[in-house]
């Protein structure tokens, strides 16, 4: 995992850092610290990005999607990442403890801490926002993230009461909150942005139409002050942030329907300060060494992987899906198809989340996946399935990829049905009820534990991508290792779980992302992490040009 910077000229991540404990994510510096930039500084501290149309302003809501280029600007949790360094750092709250086996944090929030608006901002507005995503009215797509919390899965299932959520706040300064066992990972956890805090006050008086610039309150260093859909964003710095004052007074983001494919032009022209480019975009920048001086490259911790309906035949039979993993060749799809754009990924978790096991990948053999089809007594003449994938890129590519694969491998037919981006979360919501074959996913870290990953979406009670996969034995090990306070146990855990879920095939992992970040030479101290990789403007500065 690295961490990179523009800060005087580019630098890119050298010897690794492997951070320790449960209270840091790993990080690459630069082989030499680069101090913060001390130069003239241009007059306007302002900065123009690309995104594309974020799909909610909620954070309550959000499964994790663009918004969170958003979202970690205008609003700040009780704790943080540190972007440079990858520690966790107090942000509204000023400390915390945990009481001797981890099943237990206590936070101590800042004194004169307010709203936007100025309202006061206090315990109660977390206990309010946590409790507000367990509530099913809130329609919140990320509600696993609090199942750490006691009684939050229980009360998510309808088997408690609200009553009962073990988030207590004894006054306005103090928080508690009680696990469902030691979890050494919460920090990291509470550092997301489904724990960030959101304002009864405001929703309250405005509903769901409280997230519309002009109705907005929020705690982080800026204020979104200009929703124009599928035009621009912009964000302003919050005259009553807590915290130090950012250097960036103004940031406006250029809303494209793929900004990876689209926004480079701007970019060139010097519209944009920064762009995430992709395609031929990409490979016209990696050919010019003036083009690729502004670039910054790095692995980010995410796989991207196609989702069976273990209970809608064919795709109901291991067998099948086994055939389905074995007959795909991610090498040529990494560096031919994606022109070395991504990495070939044959297990789930990626390298720097603690408990993968890349041992756990099974072989490429076209040969044996055809064996495997006779085995279950499978025709491929008679199969015809359909591959759905999120129509902006690279799942276009890859499930044109997979399908041209597939038939030419193993003699399927295979159809193609493209999902609307805007779409896609309420369509993949409606597979908890409606059968489907196959189709396109990602998941990206929010935080470095395995827990994110396998708890989170794989048990047979999370079952996030909605593939009806149960393995008792899976469960166990990962329902145990969640609360584990033994590293080396609790990371032997995980590394098995993985075979299993790589084994069964109800998730086949293909690729991994790589990051590909233009900056101008003027933007000064950005730092990036490969989880949650997005733009933090706090620490930015415009230099003179």
């Amino acid at each position: 995992m690295q961490s990179l910077l523009a800060s005087g000229a580019l630098a890119a991540g050298a010897g690794v850092l492997r951070s320790t404990g449960a209270m840091a994510q790993d990080a690459t510096p630069a082989a030499t610290p680069v101090p913060p930039y001390s130069g003239d500084l241009a007059a306007d501290q302002v900065m123009t990005l690309p995104l594309t149309e974020p799909t909610t302003m909620d954070p309550g809501v959000s499964y994790g999607d663009d918004e969170l280029s958003i979202f970690y600007n205008i609003f700040d949790g009780l704790v943080g990442i540190d972007q440079q360094t990858g520690e966790v750092v107090p942000r509204v709250a000023e400390s915390y403890e945990a009481n001797a086996d981890a099943s237990e944090y206590t936070f101590h929030i800042r004194s004169g801490v307010t709203w936007s608006d100025g309202t006061p901002l206090t315990s109660q507005d977390f206990l309010y926002s946590w409790k507000r995503v367990l509530d099913p009215n809130t329609l919140s797509q990320y509600i696993p993230a609090l199942y750490p919390i006691k009684n939050a899965e229980k009360i998510a299932n309808g088997e408690a009461d609200i009553a009962d959520f073990g988030v207590t706040a004894p006054d306005d300064s103090t928080l508690v909150v009680a696990l469902e066992g030691p979890t050494t990972f919460f920090p990291l956890l509470a550092t997301t942005w489904t724990f960030f805090p959101v304002p009864k006050h405001v929703i309250d008086a405005k509903a769901e139409a409280w997230v519309e610039a002009g109705n907005i309150v929020s705690n982080g260093p800026y204020v979104m002050t200009d929703w124009s859909h599928d035009q621009q964003i912009v964000l302003q710095a919050n005259d009553k942030y807590y915290g130090d004052k950012p250097t960036i007074t103004k940031a406006t983001y250029r809303l494209y329907k793929d900004d990876t494919l689209q926004a480079y032009s701007s970019y060139e022209n010097n519209e944009l300060d920064y762009a995430e480019p992709g395609g031929p975009d990409l490979e016209r920048i990696l050919a010019d060494p003036k083009l690729s001086a502004e670039l910054i490259q790095f692995p980010l911790s995410n796989t991207y992987f196609m989702i069976g309906d273990t209970t809608n035949p064919p795709t109901d039979k291991v067998e099948f899906r086994q055939a389905l993993y074995k007959s795909i060749d991610r090498q040529t799809l990494a560096t031919t198809i994606f022109k070395g754009e991504y990495l070939p990924a044959a297990s789930v978790l990626p390298p720097n989340i603690p408990g993968n096991n890349p041992g756990a990948a099974m072989s490429e053999s076209v040969d044996e996946a055809k064996q495997l089809l006779s085995t279950a007594g499978i025709d491929p003449s008679s199969v015809n399935i359909e591959i759905a994938y999120r129509n902006v890129s690279p799942y276009k590519t890859l499930a044109e990829f997979l399908q041209s694969a597939w038939q030419e491998n193993l003699g399927i037919k295979i159809k193609l049905t493209p999902i609307e981006d805007s779409a896609y979360s309420d369509w993949r919501a409606a597979r908890a009820t409606t059968k489907f074959n196959l189709y396109t996913g990602v998941w990206g870290s929010d935080f470095a534990d395995a827990s994110n990953w396998f708890n989170q979406n794989f048990t047979t009670a999370a079952d996030h991508y909605q593939s009806h996969w149960s393995n008792a034995e899976f469960d166990q090990l990962v329902n145990t290792a969640v609360t584990n306070t033994n590293t080396e146990e609790r990371n032997k855990q995980y590394s098995d779980a993985e075979v299993i879920l790589v084994k069964e095939a109800s998730i086949i992992p293909v690729m991994r992302g790589k990051a590909f970040r233009a900056v101008k030479p003027w933007v000064k101290d950005l730092f990036l992490q490969p989880i949650t990789s997005v733009v933090h403007l706090r620490t930015i500065k415009i230099a003179a040009h």
